[in-house]
């Protein structure tokens, strides 16, 4: 089965978090995506966002999510790129950037990994707009589109 989960709080900063997503040994140069934002410049564009609308309850830079596909998922780039880009599409409901990345782990299993924004493009902060329910059926109509296992209930 699929999995997904929201990580609000990850103790990088957007630097290091970036440094970690480009890491050569996981990922490959085309498996960058991105909404609003340039995946390999997010940094950059991500804080001059944050800079632009600065905010005094600003907690974290941006909130991480990761989706697994099922272990032994085996899809060709063009696909796997197309479907993490529709899954980041659910994740951003306003005008937010989100950069991802298509990591290939030791375990044999693909993962999504998306930083979202915590600054919006309109200024507004993050607020997870609806339940992980909500968003584990929408990545599943996603999944069942391709054929593949759905994200296992909590």
């Amino acid at each position: 089965m699929s999995i997904d989960r929201f990580v609000p709080e990850t103790p990088k900063s957007l630097q290091e978090m970036s440094d970690y997503l480009s890491d050569p040994r996981k990922t490959t140069t085309d498996s960058f995506i991105g909404i609003g934002v340039n995946p390999k410049n997010m940094v950059e564009e991500m804080q001059f966002v944050q800079d632009v609308y600065s905010h005094k309850q600003f907690r974290h830079p941006y909130v991480q999510n990761i989706f697994a596909f099922d272990v032994d998922t085996k899809l060709d780039m063009e696909t796997l790129r197309e479907i993490c880009t529709r899954i980041a599409s659910v994740l951003v409901n306003d005008e937010r950037q989100v950069a991802g990345v298509i990591h290939f782990e030791n375990d044999h299993r693909i993962a999504c990994h998306y930083i979202i924004n915590y600054v919006g493009m309109d200024g507004s902060l993050y607020r997870q707009q609806y339940s992980v329910e909500h968003y584990r059926k929408k990545i599943n109509e996603i999944l069942e589109e391709y054929g593949l296992l759905p994200i296992r209930s909590m």
